[in-house]
């Protein structure tokens, strides 16, 4: 368990810097990467027979970790792209005075890393890590 908690210290740390620069590609993937790698230590302090088995069982358990584990594996065309996204008026309230600098310039838009999905989706990939790393608190604590 102490490899988990190590580990989990360092994605935790990670994923402060990368909310911290929201647009870094870079400490984007690093988090997914250790997103990823986490659940394969998940999966050898299980104990579990098959690795691979394991992963879609954790995948169909938490779609935003599915998403991760994907988009690490290079699976099924997903990508990390830089989009312009619409910010309606009733959320520019909500934004940082940079966000909001840029958004009045920029035709109410700001730039957000997005995930590229195969069908042509595109989800906010913060709000996916964030979703993948609350799921494996879950499901390295399933009695809550």
């Amino acid at each position: 368990m102490d490899s988990l908690d190590h580990h989990r210290a360092y994605l935790e740390a990670e994923w402060l810097a990368a909310r911290a620069a929201p647009l870094s590609r870079r400490k984007a993937m690093l988090v997914a990467a250790l997103v990823d790698a986490y659940v394969d230590r998940m999966f050898a302090a299980d104990g579990a027979d098959d690795i691979l088995v394991y992963r879609e069982r954790v995948a169909m358990a938490s779609p935003a970790l599915g998403l991760i584990m994907a988009l690490c594996a290079g699976r099924d065309g997903m990508s990390v792209v830089t989009e312009a996204v619409a910010v309606p008026l009733a959320d520019y309230g909500a934004l940082g005075v940079e966000d909001f600098m840029v958004s009045l310039y920029n035709d109410h838009t700001v730039q957000k890393l997005r995930l590229a999905l195969p069908d042509g989706g595109r989800l906010d990939l913060m709000d996916v890590l964030g979703e993948a790393i609350a799921a494996l608190a879950d499901l390295n604590n399933p009695t809550g």
